[in-house]
């Protein structure tokens, strides 16, 4: 297979990972994006439903229709510096739809032998049919239950803990920590709750059908999830089912079974798995999300859905509130993410060079610099020589007003009503996708400059405030 590249004018070349690597990962949480996942979709000539489930995986797990929208962005935004393309035909018929006239020459490299997804993809989706058919022998729910909690581990209970009280806690299969599921099923038990373990009734012929074909098959996983989810729908609605509360928007084919609960009258309520974007359709009566701009996001393919803000969606920290901490003296807190284990280059570099310009601005003006350290990141990650403080938790930046600088961590949420917040707002990285319009936003040139002012406790405390209204009255 013929090697892709991008050639720039200074002579650089770029295979198109490396030139994805270039970006945040943000730019796969835009229009954009999506639309890209729709054209490589409507290739494939599916039913619409079949179609919804295709454009879900190719933007969740799809590699090669990220690099192929990477490419379609770097052309977008920096053409001037582009001499030649060389891509197979998928991507020359990527660039003719979305960057028609460019003056950059564009070589076919012939036709795009490979699958959209990977052998690995294919075969996680094999185990979970298995466990799925597995939790379904150990099924104890008996007799009718209008309301439904469609569950994994204890966050669960966090979403829902009321609603479980009322409905029966159905528990499906979380191979990503099983201990903690098992933990979770035994908590349920001991509160007396009606909770069984459950399963979606996937077909075993196209599973091995998925599983035994030569090359990884999109249109085959498609199959077989879309028909996995459209049973266990005519299941729900069999035994009477009025109500679903569920939390599953990251699910490819998930929308395959509440369109159906739903053209029959069940309701369907969603609360965000988190703070990002996941499969572009979904279908819920009912969106209870962490900002209204990620409910946007899935009413543009589901119109009908009804946004909700979720309440208490901020943690108590170990921390002053920013009325009793106003009179302490400053600090400045980078928030650390992961972004290594997850290769977010761009994120990573980015991180890296805001510690670096905070710690010359902590050095200058004699304010101390702390790292709040992610819980699942290494020490080797985050130790480095320098006058950072490291902070296993948030009881150690206690003593100061704090000034919380992230690139797009979701503990901006949580710090508010202790401090400020500045965001990364570098090419590419788009943080009104995660929290929404008016933010205290930065580029790594001015960054220093955006944080001096916060020293005065006068508008740290302006601007503490303002942070901790974000999101209250948005509409």
């Amino acid at each position: 297979m013929s090697m892709e590249y991008v050639l720039l004018k200074d002579g650089r070349r770029f295979s198109l990972d490396e030139l994805r690597s270039r970006y945040s990962l943000s730019i796969f949480q835009v229009e954009h994006f999506y639309a890209v996942c729709e054209f490589m979709a409507a290739r494939e000539a599916l039913s619409p439903i079949e179609h919804k489930a295709l454009v879900n995986l190719y933007a969740l797990k799809s590699s090669r229709v990220r690099n192929l929208a990477a490419l379609a962005y770097f052309l977008q935004t920096e053409a001037d510096t582009c001499k030649r393309v060389a891509v197979h035909e998928d991507g020359i018929e990527v660039l003719q739809a979305f960057v028609p006239q460019q003056s950059q020459e564009r070589v076919s490299q012939g036709p795009w032998r490979a699958s959209y997804i990977t052998r690995a993809t294919v075969l996680f989706i094999v185990f979970k049919a298995v466990l799925h058919r597995l939790f379904r022998l150990f099924d104890r729910a008996s007799g009718i239950s209008a309301s439904m909690v469609r569950g994994w581990v204890d966050v669960t209970a966090s979403m829902y803990g009321q609603e479980m009280t009322d409905s029966r806690v159905r528990l499906y299969p979380f191979p990503y920590g099983v201990l903690r599921q098992w933990r979770f099923l035994r908590d349920c038990r001991r509160r007396g709750l009606d909770v069984t373990l459950s399963g979606l009734p996937y077909g075993a012929p196209k599973v091995l059908r998925m599983l035994l074909s030569r090359q990884p098959s999109a249109r085959l996983v498609v199959a077989a999830e879309v028909q996995a989810y459209q049973r266990y729908a005519n299941e729900l609605l069999a035994q009477g089912v009025e109500r679903v509360y569920t939390s599953d928007e990251f699910e490819i084919a998930a929308v395959a079974l509440y369109e159906t609960l739903l053209a029959q009258g069940v309701s369907v309520v969603n609360t965000a798995h988190g703070v990002g974007l996941y499969a572009p359709y979904v279908a819920y009566s009912e969106f209870r999300g962490v900002n209204f701009a990620q409910a946007d996001f899935y009413r543009l393919r589901y119109p009908s859905l009804h946004p909700q803000v979720r309440a208490g969606k901020n943690t108590r920290l170990g921390l002053g509130t920013v009325d009793e901490v106003r009179e302490l003296p400053p600090s400045i807190v980078l928030i650390d993410q992961n972004f290594a284990d997850f290769h977010c280059l761009a994120e990573a570099q980015a991180l890296n060079s805001i510690r670096e310009s905070l710690e010359r601005l902590s050095v200058d003006c004699a304010v101390p610099l702390f790292v709040k350290v992610h819980p699942n990141s290494k020490d080797e990650q985050v130790e480095r020589p320098g006058r950072a403080t490291l902070a296993r938790t948030w009881e150690m930046l206690a003593g100061y007003r704090p000034i919380f600088v992230t690139v797009n961590s979701t503990a901006w949420y949580d710090v508010q009503g202790y401090g400020p917040v500045l965001v990364c707002d570098e090419r590419s990285f788009f943080p009104e996708i995660y929290f929404g319009s008016d933010l205290e936003r930065f580029r790594l040139e001015d960054l220093e400059s955006r944080v001096q002012p916060l020293f005065d406790p006068a508008r740290w405390y302006d601007a503490a405030k303002c942070h901790e209204r974000r999101g209250v009255s948005q509409s």
